[in-house]
């Protein structure tokens, strides 16, 4: 038994939304901050990037983010307002694909044993306890959680709705 196809879908859709939302950004403003600590284009896209190397890890697929990032992006890493801290867009965006690229066929061919056990990171587990409900959250509420910080940032920086 593999990841159900209708949450395949949803991670196909939820990835499409995202790269929609990045459309249009200008590299300059990457990292831009209209309040303190409110997560900006770069660190989204980075962020995203290493929770694909975690999801990565549950799978047995290969997707090694690159050097520091995970100190850059991970959880609990300090959101810098400083451009010149992150790679350009173009950059994390094509690392996030590569991440994608890695973890979507496993999900495709995952067994149900393997997403019935039990989430291997302690501290994950206490809100998602086996890796089928991790998986399910990293590639489905989380991209869409920082895809509509992402439309917060997107609004105030003047840009329009996208629906």
């Amino acid at each position: 038994m593999a990841i159900d196809s209708t949450v395949m879908h949803s991670f196909q859709f939820s990835v499409g939304y995202l790269k929609s939302m990045l459309e249009g950004i200008d590299n300059d403003q990457r990292a831009k901050q209209f309040f303190p600590e409110m997560n900006h284009p770069a660190w989204i896209v980075g962020h995203l990037a290493v929770t694909m190397e975690f999801a990565s890890t549950l799978v047995g697929a290969s997707y090694k983010s690159p050097e520091g990032w995970g100190e850059l992006f991970g959880m609990g890493s300090t959101l810098l307002d400083d451009t010149s801290k992150y790679p350009d867009l173009s950059v994390l965006i094509a690392e996030l694909d590569k991440g994608i690229a890695a973890v979507g066929p496993t999900l495709e061919s995952i067994s149900a044993e393997a997403l019935a056990a039990e989430m291997p990171d302690e501290g994950f587990r206490k809100m998602m306890p086996t890796v089928g409900d991790g998986l399910t959250f990293l590639i489905n509420g989380h991209i869409t959680m920082h895809t509509g910080q992402l439309s917060t940032w997107r609004r105030a920086n003047g840009m329009p709705p996208l629906f």
